[in-house]
């Protein structure tokens, strides 16, 4: 499901509307996304199994019992609606990740962003904040400009200059080091030539634009 309508149900604002066409190629790479996430061993549910998930009291937590996955770390009994499998923003909404996948072994769930172009810092923020308050795993497939607005880059003087994931306590300081942080950031492959050809446009965007 497109950003746009992620953020009219959850009513967090924090993207802005998508043409058409670039709301169709994220679903594309969202698809594409959960087959090759499929085809190494994840079990995969889409946003729109999560919303169905979630739209029962004790559904959420069930549906990933029967996954054998362990009860999710702070998440209370009789969480409210987007507790267990999404995350809150605030006080009433709820920020849905675009996958949802459970690890083969051990067996834990993973927040799955696809972005192809960069969201504004405010929002990014609340995102990745609401994450970390939740205390969940969250691995971003996305663009190199993303990339660096998330992880950070090497600066002029040779030093890393760290980015929001940094700066929000997913990642430690300084260049990210793999599998330390809650927090995974990969880039975004495709062999759908129309999202290949978005995700390499992206390169010559702002990350300061919504995505």
């Amino acid at each position: 499901m497109a950003h746009r309508a992620r953020g009219r149900i959850a009513g967090t604002g924090l993207s802005a509307p998508r043409p058409p066409g670039e709301r169709l190629l994220h679903r594309l790479a969202v698809a594409e996304a959960g087959i090759t996430l499929k085809a190494h061993g994840y079990t995969v549910l889409s946003e729109r199994e999560v919303h169905a998930a979630e739209a029962v009291p004790g559904r959420a937590a069930e549906l990933l019992e029967a996954l054998g996955v362990p009860r999710v770390p702070g998440v209370p009994t009789g969480a409210r609606r987007g507790e267990t499998l999404a995350v809150p923003v605030g006080a009433h909404a709820v920020h849905w990740p675009d996958l949802l996948v459970v690890e083969p072994d051990p067996r834990f769930s993973i927040a799955v962003e696809v972005e192809l172009t960069a969201k504004s810092p405010a929002a990014i923020r609340a995102i990745l904040r609401a994450y970390r308050q939740a205390g969940r795993w969250v691995l971003y497939l996305t663009t190199e400009p993303v990339i660096r607005q998330l992880k950070g880059s090497p600066g002029g003087d040779g030093w890393w200059v760290d980015g929001v994931a940094q700066e929000l306590g997913l990642l430690p300081r300084g260049e990210p080091r793999p599998g330390v942080g809650r927090l995974s950031v990969r880039p975004l492959t495709s062999v759908d030539p129309a999202v290949a050809r978005r995700a390499s446009a992206a390169l010559t965007r702002s990350p300061q634009k919504a995505g």
